[in-house]
């Protein structure tokens, strides 16, 4: 009984995670996830969003951004896409650059998958600033 009860509270859990994350339909970092979720969930901690943050990326149920800072970001999208990182206000946009999927086949020893293009600037709306 314990176990089925602990099940359902991490499918209860998981599943609140990963409505946040479409919910926004942005792309938001760990730390941002966590604090959506302990509004609605006071008694969940840190370690449980990102071990199913984890798990929801392993999946493929959302999207995982790598960024250079170390601050990656989880986008609801989950097709294959290439982002765009503001220098000044640290958000992440999607871009109209197309996938080049070609390049997953640059260097025939190994089996490239996908891979992580991400450009760096300012946006439009510090560049008014």
């Amino acid at each position: 009984m314990e176990e089925l009860m602990k099940r359902e509270r991490n499918t209860n859990q998981k599943e609140m995670i990963k409505a946040e994350v479409q919910l926004h339909q942005g792309h938001l970092t760990g730390d941002q996830i966590y604090a959506l979720v302990k509004e609605k969930m006071p008694g969940i901690g840190r370690a449980t969003v990102f071990r199913n943050l984890k798990d929801l990326t392993e999946k493929g149920e959302i999207g995982y951004i790598p960024t250079v800072d170390g601050a990656g970001f989880f986008d609801y999208r989950k097709h294959n896409h290439y982002h765009f990182k503001c220098t000044k206000c640290n958000r992440l946009f999607d871009t109209n650059v197309p996938y080049n999927d070609s390049l997953d086949k640059v260097d025939s020893r190994f089996n490239i998958q996908n891979h992580v293009t991400l450009f760096y600037g300012i946006c439009p709306e510090c560049e008014k600033m």
